[in-house]
C-alpha cells in the first residue's frame, strides 16, 4: 500500500468534508479515507490554505539545536506546514545539550505563562519520555490530546498513518487515566526491531577455510581456531574471537536465545499472553555455563563486561585487527565493515534458536502545553507532521532534490529495493551526503518531531547496483535475513505504562532486581561461582526481592493495554 503525499492537507476546524476532495494525495487500496481524495493533484503547493481562515494560527515552539539546520524559520518544512495548516510558525531553539534539564524545569517548577505553545523533541534526549511526562501531567503543565485523537476530522493523517503500517500505534500513548497526552513518533523497522546480530570477520573465515557457523558448538570450534591462528598476521596471538561492551550487552542475549529466548531488556517473556522471567529458567543457568566457557578459554574477550562504548569502537579500529565477531545491530562502527557479514542465530544443544525482537514502538514526540490558547491548531500541526510525506521527506530531504517516489524517477530500471521482498518505494539520491554531510540544510527538521513511516519506506529504498557501497549491501543482507528467517517469538512485550500504585511497586523492586541479576550474570561469565552450586541461592534471592509482585505488575499493565 502506498500513499504518495499525506491524505488531506487541511483538515482544520474550519475546513468541511468536501474540501479535502480538492487535496492532493496518492490513491491507496483499502482506505475510505483516501478513496474521498482527488488523486489528481499530486503537487502539495497546489493545496492552498481555507478561504475560510485567512488569518493563520499563531504557534510559539520549542525545539533543540541543531547545526545543521541552517533556519528553523525559512527551513522548506516550515513553510509547507505553515501553507498548508494555515500556520505560523514561531520557533525558539534552545542549546541541545541541557535542552531536557531546560524543558522539564519549565514543565514542573517554571512560570506557566514562560511556557511555548508546542514542546518538540528527538529520540536524544526525549523530554516525553514516561518519567518526565507523568512529572508534567502531575504538575498540569501538558494538555491531554485524547478529543482530537477521537475526531476523525482533526486526526486524518494519524488516521493514514494507522492504516499504512497496520497497527494502532496510539494504544501504546494512553496513559493509565485514560488520556493521550501527545503525538507520538512510530517508525517501523526491520533493522531496530532485530538489534542483536552477529557480525563475523569473512577474510578471517575464509583463510581458515571455514564455513558459517550455524550451530553453538560449531562457533565454539571456529572461535578456537581463531585465537590458536595469527590471522592478522602481526606475529601475536592477539586474535579475540567475540568482543562486546556494557552499552549494548547483546552478546549475552545473543548467545543465550541459543537455549532460551533472552526476552526484552528486563529479561522479561511472554506467552500465550502470561509474562514470565527468562533469567529463573534451567535453560537460562545451561547458557550461562556456555558463554562463561568462552570466557574461561580466552575465546571472548573478558574485558566485555566493563568496556565502554568508546573502547569497544577504539578496539573495532585497531591497527591491528583484532576482532573477529561482535553482536551489534550494524558493522557500520568500523572501518572494516565491508568485510564483515551478519550470520543467524546459533542453533543451541536442545535445537532452540531465536533472534532478539523489539516491537518497532511509539515515543511521544510532541507536546501541547497548557500554555497553548489554540490546542486544536497545535494538534493540527502534529497530524500534519505524521503524513507519509513529511515523514520521508524529514529522514530523506526534499522531493524531487533529495528523494522521489520511485514511479517519479525516470531511470527506476536501475534500483533495487533495499530489502529482498519489497518493492521499490522511494530513491534517494545521495543519503549519505544529506543525512550525514556537514553542511547546514534547510530541507527538514531531520526528524525531530513525530514521523510515522511503515515497513515499506526503508525497505523499499532504492538501492543502485553502480553506486551502493559494499557496507550497506552487507547491511541490506543482514536486515533481510534477519526478517525472513522467521526466528522471532510469537509473542512479544510492547511498551507498558503504569499508574501510581504500580510505579511504587516498580520504584521498590524493579532496579534491585535489576542490578542483581545483571551482577550475578557478570560474576557467573568472571568464574568466580560455581553457577550450579549457587543455583537454588541465585533463585531464593530473586523470590526475596520481590520478582512475584513485580511480575503481576508488569502482568496487569499487559492485560489493561493488550488484552
Amino acid at each position: 500500500m502506498k500513499f504518495k503525499k499525506l491524505v488531506a492537507l487541511l483538515t482544520v476546524t474550519a475546513l468541511s468534508i468536501s474540501m479535502l476532495a480538492g487535496c492532493g494525495a496518492k490513491e491507496t487500496e483499502g482506505s475510505e479515507v483516501a478513496s474521498a481524495v482527488s488523486t489528481e493533484t499530486t503537487s502539495s503547493e497546489n493545496v492552498q490554505p481555507s478561504e475560510e481562515n485567512k488569518e493563520p494560527d499563531k504557534l510559539t515552539i520549542w525545539v533543540p539545536e541543531n547545526i545543521r539546520i541552517l533556519d528553523w524559520e525559512t527551513n522548506k518544512m516550515t513553510l509547507w506546514l505553515e501553507e498548508q495548516g494555515n500556520l505560523d510558525l514561531e520557533f525558539v531553539v534552545l542549546p541541545a545539550a541541557d535542552y531536557d534539564t531546560k524543558v522539564k524545569m519549565a514543565m514542573t517548577v517554571g512560570d506557566i505563562k514562560d511556557l511555548p505553545d508546542v514542546i518538540l523533541t528527538t529520540s536524544s534526549p526525549n523530554v516525553f519520555k514516561e518519567s518526565a511526562l507523568n512529572e508534567y501531567i502531575a504538575a498540569g503543565t501538558i494538555l491531554p490530546l485524547t478529543e482530537y485523537y477521537n475526531n476523525p476530522e482533526l486526526a486524518v493523517n494519524i488516521n493514514e498513518a494507522i492504516e499504512r503500517t497496520g497497527t494502532d500505534y496510539t494504544r501504546q500513548i494512553i496513559s493509565p487515566d485514560g488520556e493521550i497526552y501527545g503525538i507520538a513518533n512510530f517508525n517501523q523497522s526491520y533493522g531496530v526491531e532485530y538489534s542483536d546480530k552477529m557480525w563475523i570477520y569473512k577474510p578471517w573465515l575464509d583463510a581458515l577455510g571455514e564455513d558459517i557457523p550455524t550451530t553453538t558448538e560449531e562457533y565454539y570450534q571456529l572461535l578456537k581456531k581463531v585465537s590458536e591462528t595469527d590471522l592478522n598476521g602481526n606475529g601475536k596471538k592477539d586474535e579475540i574471537g567475540l568482543a562486546g561492551c556494557t552499552k549494548r550487552a547483546g552478546y549475552i542475549k545473543y548467545l543465550m536465545n541459543s537455549f532460551v529466548y533472552a526476552g526484552d531488556a528486563r529479561y522479561r517473556v511472554v506467552e500465550d499472553g502470561t509474562l514470565s522471567y527468562a533469567t529463573v529458567t534451567e535453560e537460562w543457568k545451561e547458557g550461562l555455563k556456555y558463554i562463561r566457557t568462552l570466557f574461561e578459554e580466552n575465546l571472548a574477550l573478558s574485558e566485555s563486561q566493563t568496556m565502554d562504548l568508546d573502547q569497544f569502537k577504539s578496539l573495532l579500529n585497531s591497527e591491528d585487527n583484532v576482532v573477529f565477531s561482535f553482536v551489534w545491530q550494524t558493522a557500520g562502527d568500523t572501518e572494516r565493515a565491508d568485510d564483515y557479514i551478519c550470520i543467524n542465530p546459533l542453533v543451541g544443544p536442545e535445537g532452540v534458536q531465536y533472534a532478539s525482537y523489539k516491537n518497532s514502538s511509539p515515543s511521544i514526540r510532541f507536546g501541547v502545553t497548557v500554555n497553548c490558547e489554540n490546542p486544536e491548531a497545535a494538534f493540527r500541526l502534529g497530524d500534519l507532521m505524521c503524513s507519509e510525506y513529511l515523514s520521508i521527506s524529514q529522514r530523506w530531504g526534499e522531493e524531487g532534490v533529495n528523494w522521489d517516489y520511485a514511479e517519479n524517477v525516470k531511470n527506476a530500471d536501475a534500483y533495487t529495493a533495499k530489502v529482498d521482498g519489497f518493492d521499490l518505494y522511494i530513491v534517494a539520491y545521495d543519503d549519505a551526503a544529506y543525512w550525514s554531510g556537514k553542511d547546514p540544510q534547510n530541507a527538514s527538521w531531520l526528524q525531530v518531531g513525530p514521523i510515522v513511516r511503515q515497513y515499506g519506506i526503508a525497505n523499499g529504498v532504492g538501492i543502485n547496483p553502480d553506486t551502493v557501497t559494499q557496507e550497506s549491501l552487507n547491511q541490506a543482507a543482514a536486515d533481510t535475513l534477519y526478517q525472513t528467517s522467521g526466528l522471532a517469538p510469537e509473542e512479544t512485550i510492547s511498551t507498558l505504562l503504569f499508574n501510581d500504585e504500580e510505579k511504587e511497586v516498580i520504584a521498590d523492586v524493579e532496579s534491585t532486581l535489576q542490578n542483581f541479576v545483571d551482577e550475578f550474570v557478570a560474576t557467573a561469565l568472571s568464574g568466580n561461582i560455581d553457577i550450579d552450586a549457587q543455583w537454588e541461592s541465585y533463585l531464593k534471592e530473586i523470590d526475596k526481592i520481590g520478582a512475584d509482585a513485580l511480575l503481576e505488575v508488569y502482568q496487569a499493565a499487559y492485560d489493561r493495554m493488550y488484552k
